[in-house]
């Protein structure tokens, strides 16, 4: 009698056919089309709620800086008109122009803290003198319009000029002044006219003539001659003219008997 021995051994695996393979891979396919396609509903759908969950008004503005001739309540006033919408909902960039537009603001930085706090950042600009009497030249030598200057920057000098020579007047000033400083004296007033002819008002009512060319050399020419000369007359000048090639007139205040100026 035949017995069969057609057994299979234990452990062996059956492979798949190549047809059952290709279901299996476009099973996994289809899984993932499937689970992308409900994300981007969930996403599409659900999207719109949570914003409006998260999204609130906005609570409180935190404005901060180094206020000094610029007002605070003035930037607040300023973001008053311009903080229209929800925190999430708020045009960063139209506030941003809205508080620059003071001719105060050199630049301002905002950020939203969460969850409904908008900060601000105010930068002052930093006058160095009052120009004209329409605004103010900056650290920058730009000229600033601005209609309180004049009351707000009074302890500053006066500066006029050629506005496309601002950054030249303030470099000249800063010379002259230091150059004046030797003797305990300082620019008040520097006006340049539209040859760039310079005259000085300084801070003992001088009135100092400085022409166009070489003009560090007159009043260095000044300096040597202030001391030995005209120190003790001091509070009797008006106005030295220091236009001339090698030396220099004195108006005064009333007549002098006499003056000796020694080389």
């Amino acid at each position: 009698m035949a017995v069969s021995t057609n057994i299979e051994k234990r452990g062996a695996v059956r492979k798949a056919s190549p047809v059952a393979r290709e279901k299996i891979r476009w099973g996994y396919f289809l899984s993932i089309v499937v689970l992308l396609g409900l994300a981007a509903v969930l996403v599409e759908y659900g999207r719109q709620p949570l914003l409006e969950m998260a999204d609130r008004p906005v609570a409180k503005v935190v404005v901060e800086g180094e206020f000094r001739h610029l007002n605070k309540d003035r930037v607040v006033k300023r973001l008053q008109g311009v903080i229209d919408r929800s925190f999430l909902q708020l045009k960063l960039d139209k506030i941003k122009a809205e508080i620059e537009a003071d001719p105060w603001v050199e630049r301002a930085v905002l950020s939203r803290r969460w969850p409904d706090q908008l900060l601000v950042q105010v930068v002052e600009q930093i006058a160095i003198a009052r120009w004209e009497d329409t605004g103010f030249l900056s650290v920058r030598g730009e000229v600033i319009e601005s209609e309180d200057a004049t009351e707000l920057l009074a302890d500053l000098p006066l500066l006029h000029g050629p506005t496309e020579s601002a950054a030249q007047v303030m470099e000249n000033y800063k010379s002259f002044n230091q150059l004046l400083g030797q003797i305990d004296l300082s620019i008040v007033a520097l006006r340049a006219d539209e040859r760039l002819s310079w005259q000085a008002q300084l801070s003992n009512n001088w009135r100092l003539e400085l022409g166009r060319h070489e003009i560090n050399s007159k009043i260095e020419r000044l300096l040597r001659v202030y001391p030995r000369t005209l120190q003790e007359h001091a509070g009797r000048i008006e106005a030295i003219d220091l236009r001339y090639e090698n030396g220099f007139s004195v108006s005064w205040r009333e007549p002098l008997a006499e003056l000796v100026v020694a080389n």
